[in-house]
């Protein structure tokens, strides 16, 4: 009775701290959309986020990751936000497990990211923890990898004759979301957006913002049996924590992210990569 209680204990500990963080799924999700271009059909877009590079999550793992959105030859890869944890409280000392020197976590975190490879390339945005490091760093040394970070700004690329709109959206909680600014000049009846924080699915919508990518909540890190996450970082609760959501013609994917916050587990969800089939309705 001792040892399978002790081996209980045990294993209640190992498995969702050394175990489940790094056990990525690979999750594919049909996006059926109304009056979708025929020449977007079948479409593929890899979206990766909450990265979180610090002494918990390292960079081989955060490679590894990389390789395998590869392995799945998208036609597009999207981050949506939060490549490192780092951060100090009110009386200077460092939290989350954050490295002693931020800027040598966003060379590491850019550096994988860099290795992405897509058919019509890769794109980012920020999310909060970027901003409370330094958002100009962080979006300077992203770029220098070669990917776009977009900030309530967009990209256009050219699919079989079709301008795709690839709209970043500024993070809900820090530069705030400019919705005239990163559409505009946008005309296409489909747009691709990339949000971190899914509250911004409760407010209005840009025409178009047809599919919106986010992550931040991590799906809560833990989901217990019967109960779901009893902590996820929105006013909205469990409501968004992770999934597809409709509202109108929009469609909201929420990705449970790669990296963790502290404490550093997971339990009953998986770190997470998302492929996301376009099809015409």
């Amino acid at each position: 009775m001792f040892w399978s209680s002790a081996a209980f204990a045990g294993g209640a500990v190992v498995y969702p701290t050394f175990i489940e963080p790094w056990r990525v799924q690979i999750n594919h999700i049909p996006i059926r959309v109304p009056g979708l271009p025929r020449s977007l059909d079948g479409f593929t877009i890899a979206h990766m986020t909450d990265l979180h590079r610090s002494r918990f999550v390292s960079a081989e793992y955060l490679t590894a990751c990389v390789v395998k959105a590869n392995a799945l030859e998208p036609d597009l890869i999207v981050f949506t936000g939060d490549y490192l944890t780092y951060g100090r409280s009110r009386h200077g000392q460092l939290i989350y497990g954050a490295s002693t020197d931020g800027a040598a976590l966003v060379r590491d975190v850019a550096q994988c990211m860099g290795s992405a490879r897509a058919r019509y390339g890769v794109f980012a945005s920020l999310g909060n923890h970027d901003h409370w490091f330094d958002a100009k760093l962080v979006t300077r040394t992203i770029e220098a990898a070669g990917i776009p970070v977009l900030r309530n700004a967009h990209a256009g690329i050219r699919v079989n004759g079709t301008t795709l709109p690839v709209v970043g959206l500024g993070d809900l909680w820090t530069e705030g979301v400019n919705l005239s600014r990163a559409f505009a000049g946008v005309d296409a009846p489909f747009a691709l957006v990339l949000m971190h924080n899914p509250d911004g699915f409760e407010k209005p919508l840009q025409p178009g913002a047809q599919l919106i990518l986010a992550g931040h909540t991590h799906g809560g890190q833990v989901k217990l049996p019967f109960i779901g996450p009893p902590i996820v970082p929105s006013q909205f609760g469990a409501k968004y924590a992770h999934g597809l959501f409709q509202k109108a013609d929009a469609q909201m994917y929420v990705n449970r992210g790669l990296g963790l916050i502290y404490p550093p587990v997971r339990f009953n969800c998986r770190p997470e990569i998302a492929v996301l089939h376009l099809k015409c309705a």
